[in-house]
């Protein structure tokens, strides 16, 4: 049909009238102008009737505004309108206008448009009713919606931002009480959209779910489309009973922040749609919740589709309000809260949402709760791909699950940071990595750990999983218990507490299948090869609470990999299977562990192949066995380290083998390699080989007793073939105690055992007994054989150079004697001869006198080499053989030849003659008085007194002679002195000062500090050319010496001394001045002499302590050189001269000081030579001085002396003014 008129809205008359359909605008050129004419009644009835015939046809047109326009009253477009179809036009709507239309409204309807509709106030108005038709903004073109001031607008179609592709949509619903309502609402469909609602305003859209109405707003809905919405300042959007889609089919962002909310019925999906849609590439939802915004929906997921990723972060204030929330659906989820942000669940937050088994897995799961104050609440909590807690943040759930990513690549969930906290009140699981760190804590009723595979997709790979504990402060707390071990998806399962780390296990910690329990470095990786996990490098250990330890069938164990030390009182048990009720297995690695609880339950395997266990507390007693038949044994292995046992290993069994009942204990031992079985222990039959070590005891004596048979380095059932020497070290005491093997079978030792896999049994004497002197011999049994001793010791050693060690054997026992080295019995007096009656006149016979007891023999001396040692050897050798003399003699029998040596040279107390070289050598207060002197003529020429100061230092270095060692000194100090000019030739004065010396003899461990107060005289003649100079002085020493004896030793021990010491000391020093020009030389001699006394002292500190005699030392030197002196002053008043000069200097007397020292403890006094002085030395002198004033001066200057194994640096400020 063809339309030709219509009806239309003259604004000029206020009136309606029919218009041709070539009249397809309106505008300017529309309005009325002049007087208004006016119709008569006929033709306006004639008007009215035509209006009326035609009305079917002329409501049939849509309505175009071409051009800019203001509503103020209402209107009605029965076809729809059309703002901007071709420019740019904007139409006002205000007042109380109500704009309504039965049909589509579009805004920037072509490519070419771009149209604004404006709404203001609370009475203007948009409606469209039919919701068979759409409000289109930015259809083709441009378009833009502004509701403000409480305006409203509702459709009941379907509203679309950004229409058709390239289109741009814009809408703005701002101020309190502006609300647009509609059906539904797409943002961003071909195009681009953007809806801000802010300040109070209101978006609201009302189509309730249905299987094909499943979205009551959609952003970024088309292959093309990118839609946003923004919340803000108490604006609000509501999906009433549907969905919110943000990214269905591309990119949409949905910004909600300062108090903005959105309330979504049904849910809020990105990413996505819950029916499967052909989006030909990716889609994109993001959510941004941020200060004070708040998200409430009943579900929300993120990434929806396997093509799609959602991303949703949450700030500040920002608050999320849900019944669930998937992270990562088919799709990628990401989910990030900091600053205070809380996401609050009435059911579940689900990462990696389960979708059934299939082949198209690779969806991710990442959650982020950073900062105190953040939070995720909810009954369920599953995390996977990525899980971090840090900052203070926290997750409180009732139920959890850390769990195996769908995607290619390993959970990683941490917790960590100072406050960083997850409580879960019920259950909580492992699957995959997860680790606390930092100080966070980890709460939670019962805790299952396990790992190994994937069993989110059942991939065919090996996963390297452990749940790991570290830092100060970090903890996981199972009130419940912790179960750690294999499950049906899970072969095995790993927990490690180090660094601090606290793992409390409650009621319990039960390791199952595979299930590791570790202190210290964790796994770092699964064997395939052992079916076992290889282990990280040792760290520092953590904490295990008091909680008991239950080991089931094929559990892997308790395991240490700690530094230092760690000790636990935890009860420890296997739980039977069956007959079996060895399971579990303690694992010691490497530092030093100790084990203080109850093990009577436990029987599983001990293994130890570094580092120091010790057990105290007996093991598998056997507390409810009731089997008749033969019970599995215990296996104790110790292939490197030292096991420590003081108890019982295995429970003693009456067993029926053929016709005889037999005792047989459930224990088994085999001790190899570099390991060593240690401490007062009671076991079942005992196999040593390749270098195995039993060493009875732990520092003192002690017994090990063997229910069955001990295989000394010799045992057919050993396995492997015995090749290393395998040992047994003995120490012993006084009272005839000693180490003790105590056999209930045989006892096979070696090569003579009669066995074919057989090496080199040893024994070594490693301790004695301080109070006991072993100069006349002592014998000890050291094992015992009920069944027999079968063999001999191939080897019988002592670490002692001092010592000769011997056995005797019987049929059931090996006896111990020991004695110093070559020691011969005394001699016995010969009675005195009975003179004979001469039978003949014979002379009597002269009656012999007594042969003397020889002395004990030199002992020592035998390792001895140098002059010192020697010395300190023979004094050594006269310790009395009681009390702490005797204690220092036998702790220095069992030291090895070098070992003794190092000893003797820290015994000689050589730092004390070392001391007396450094005090002889002490130049302080001539070397300041003889620079005072060469400045004299510069400033005092007309007579008259002076006063100066001086400070300086130096430090020194004097080799060693091969006997005593190196020593590094160092010495400064401050003084002064006043003098008197008489005419232009005499000088006479007083000087005085304090220094501190120190001496370091790095080589033997000591050091001394001496403090000095000196004060002289000192006088000086000067002619034209020749001059002379002398003084004496005398100086008061305090004495502070310090060393350490033994490092590392039986006889370690700290010794100190003080006592005082003073010198007098006489110098002159004469040359002659030769002026050549602005150049001086001067050719000089100088002579000092020197004696010091030293007072008696007495070390304080350890049996090694020393007194050291008085003595009295003197050296003298003769120095001959020549200084230069060059004017540089170019005759200004500062008078600056440069000087250097050079010297050879000779010395004589005590140059190797002594000392005379004896032992406290008792003993004979030895002499001990110092570090000797250099007899020759070259000195070297570089200076500068320099008036200022004038009437006074400063110098400054610096020597250098070499020579005799002697090296010295210093210098010396000098300041002289004169009155």
């Amino acid at each position: 049909m063809n339309r030709i008129y219509r009806l239309v809205l003259n604004r000029a008359t206020g009136s309606m009238q029919v218009a041709s359909e070539l009249a397809t605008s309106h505008g300017s050129s529309a309005r009325a102008t002049g007087s208004v004419s006016h119709r008569s009644p006929l033709t306006t009835a004639m008007l009215v009737a035509l209006g009326l015939l035609a009305a079917p046809s002329a409501f049939a047109a849509v309505f175009d505004f071409n051009s800019d326009d203001t509503i103020t009253s209402s209107r009605v477009y029965a076809d729809g309108f059309r703002v901007g179809p071709n420019g740019t036009v904007v139409v006002d709507v205000s007042g109380t206008a109500v704009v309504t239309s039965d049909e589509d409204v579009s805004l920037g309807s072509t490519a070419a448009g771009n149209g604004t509709l404006r709404l203001t106030g609370p009475g203007a108005r948009l409606a469209i009713n039919s919701g068979f038709w759409d409000l289109l903004v930015g259809d083709a073109g441009i378009g833009n919606m502004t509701l403000q001031g409480g305006s409203q607008a509702t459709t009941a179609g379907l509203m679309t931002l950004g229409n058709q592709q390239g289109s741009t949509g814009n809408v703005l619903v701002t101020g309190a009480g502006s609300a647009l309502t509609a059906r539904n609402i797409r943002v961003g469909r071909g195009g681009t959209g953007t809806m801000e609602i802010t300040n109070g305003g209101t978006v609201t859209t009302t189509r309730p779910y249905s299987v094909v109405n499943d979205y009551g707003m959609s952003l970024g809905d088309g292959t093309n489309g990118a839609g946003t919405v923004n919340i803000s300042n108490g604006g609000t959007l509501a999906i009433t009973d549907n969905f919110l889609l943000v990214g269905m089919v591309r990119d949409g962002t949905l910004n909600i922040g300062n108090g903005g909310t959105v309330n979504a019925d049904r849910g809020v999906h990105l990413g996505g749609t819950l029916i499967s849609l052909s989006n030909n590439g990716t889609s994109n939802g993001t959510v941004n919740v941020a200060d004070g915004g708040e998200l409430n929906t009943a579900e929300l997921i993120l990434g929806v589709h396997s093509d799609s990723s959602g991303v949703v972060t949450v700030t500040g204030t920002g608050r999320i309000n849900a019944d669930t929330v998937s992270v990562g659906s088919n799709g990628d989820g990401s989910l990030t809260l900091s600053g205070g942000a809380v996401l609050l669940a009435t059911t579940d937050v689900l990462a990696e949402r389960p979708n059934g088994i299939s082949d198209n897995f690779g969806q991710t799961g990442r959650i982020v709760v950073s900062g105190a104050g953040s939070a995720i609440e909810a009954p369920r909590v599953d995390v996977s791909n990525e899980l971090l807690v840090e900052g203070g943040a926290a997750i409180r759930s009732t139920t959890a699950t850390i769990k195996d990513s769908y995607a290619n690549t390993r959970t990683n969930a941490t917790l960590t940071g100072a406050g960083s906290n997850w409580t879960n009140s019920g259950a909580m699981r492992a699957f995959t990595n997860f680790e606390v760190l930092g100080g966070a804590v980890v709460s939670t009723d019962t805790l299952n750990i396990s790992g190994g595979l994937n069993s989110s997709t059942f991939a065919p790979r090996l996963e390297h999983d452990q749940v790991r504990v570290s830092g100060a402060g970090s903890a996981i707390v199972a009130a419940n218990g912790v179960t750690v071990g294999g499950t049906v998806f899970e072969p095995y399962g790993v927990l490690s507490a180090s660094s601090g780390g606290r793992i409390d296990g409650g009621s319990g910690i039960t390791l199952g299948t595979a299930g590791y329990l570790v202190l210290g470095g964790g796994m770092d990786q699964w064997s395939l090869v052992t079916t076992a996990p290889t282990w990280r490098a040792a760290e520092a250990a953590g904490e295990l609470s008091a909680s008991p330890i239950l080991m089931q069938a094929n559990s892997g164990g308790l395991v240490f990999n700690h530094t230092g030390d760690a000790t636990l009182s935890n009860t420890i048990s296997s739980v039977p299977s069956g007959n079996s009720w060895v399971s579990g297995q303690l694992l010691q690695l490497f530092g030093n562990t100790r084990l203080d609880g109850n093990l009577t339950a436990f029987g599983g395997e001990i293994n130890v192949t570094g580092g120091t266990l010790e057990i105290n507390s007996d093991l598998y007693t056997g507390q409810g066995y009731t089997d008749p038949g033969e019970a599995f044994p215990q296996e104790i292995l110790v292939s490197g380290g030292t096991l420590v046992l003081n108890g019982t290993s295995g429970f003693q069994q009456q067993v029926t083998l053929g016709n005889t009942v037999e005792t047989i204990r459930s224990s088994t031992a085999v001790i190899t390699g570099e390991g060593i079985l240690a401490g007062n222990a009671r076991l079942g039959s005992t196999a040593l080989g390749n270098g195995g070590t039993l060493s009875p005891g732990r520092n003192g004596v002690g017994t090990m007793a063997f229910d069955g048979d001990l295989y000394f380095a010799a045992n057919n059932g050993l396995g492997a073939a015995i090749t290393g020497t395998s040992f047994y070290d003995v120490d012993v005491l006084g009272n005839g105690q000693s180490d003790r093997l105590v056999v209930a079978g045989r006892a096979y030792f070696g090569r003579t055992s009669g066995l074919t896999n057989i090496a080199d049994a040893a024994l070594r004497v490693t301790a004695l007994d301080p109070a006991v002197s072993y100069q006349n011999g002592q014998t000890y049994t050291i094992v015992e054989a009920a069944g027999g001793v079968v063999g001999r010791f191939d080897q019988v050693t002592s670490r002692s150079a001092f010592l000769d060690p011997s056995v005797t054997y019987t049929d059931n026992q090996v006896q111990l004697s020991i004695a110093v080295r070559d020691t011969p019995p005394p001699v016995t007096p010969v009675d005195p001869v009975t003179p004979v009656t001469p039978v003949d006149p014979v002379a009597p016979v002269t009656p012999v006198a007594p042969i003397t007891p020889v002395a004990p023999p030199l002992v020592f001396g035998a390792v001895a080499v140098s002059s010192n040692q020697r010395a300190t050897a023979a004094a050594l050798n006269t310790l009395q053989q009681s009390g702490a003399a005797l204690a220092l003699y036998n702790g220095l029998l069992m030291m090895d030849a070098d070992t003794a040596r190092a000893a003797f040279d820290d015994l000689s107390g050589e730092i004390h003659a070392s001391n007396r070289a450094l005090l002889l050598e002490d130049r302080f207060l001539r070397e300041g008085i003889n620079q005072r002197l060469r400045q004299n003529r510069t400033i005092a020429e007309d007579g008259g007194a002076s006063a100066w100061v001086s400070g300086g230092g130096a430090s020194n270095r004097q080799d060693g002679d091969g006997s005593a060692a190196r020593a590094n000194q160092h010495r400064e100090g401050l003084m002064a002195g006043v003098d008197w000019s008489f005419g232009e030739r005499w000088t006479v004065g007083l000087a005085a000062g304090s220094e501190s010396l120190r001496q370091q003899i790095h080589a033997r461990n000591a050091s001394s500090d001496v403090d000095a107060v000196h004060a002289g005289v000192y006088a000086s003649f000067r002619g034209d050319a020749a001059w002379i100079t002398g003084g004496a002085s005398y100086a008061d020493y305090q004495v502070d010496t310090e060393r350490t004896v033994g490092m590392g030793s039986s006889i370690a021990q700290g010794l100190n001394s003080r006592y005082d010491a003073d010198a007098v000391s006489a110098f002159a020093e004469g040359g002659w001045d030769f002026e050549l020009d602005a150049l001086t030389l001067t050719p000089y001699v100088a002579l000092a002499y020197t004696r010091l006394s030293t007072d008696a002292g007495v070390e304080n500190g350890g049996n090694a302590a020393l007194a050291i005699d008085a003595s009295k030392d003197e050296v003298w030197t003769t120095t001959a050189g020549v200084r230069a002196a060059w004017d540089i002053s170019g005759r200004q008043q500062d008078g600056a001269r440069l000087e250097a000069g050079l010297a050879w200097q000779n010395a004589g007397g005590e140059l190797h000081a002594d000392s005379r020292h004896r032992f406290v403890a008792g003993s004979n006094t030895f002499t001990v030579d110092g570090v000797p002085l250099a007899r020759n030395v070259g000195i070297a002198e570089l200076g500068v001085s320099i008036n200022t004033s004038s009437n006074s001066r400063l110098a400054l200057f610096g020597q250098g002396r070499a020579g005799g194994g002697q090296r010295e640096v210093g210098a010396q400020l000098n300041w002289t003014f004169a009155f």
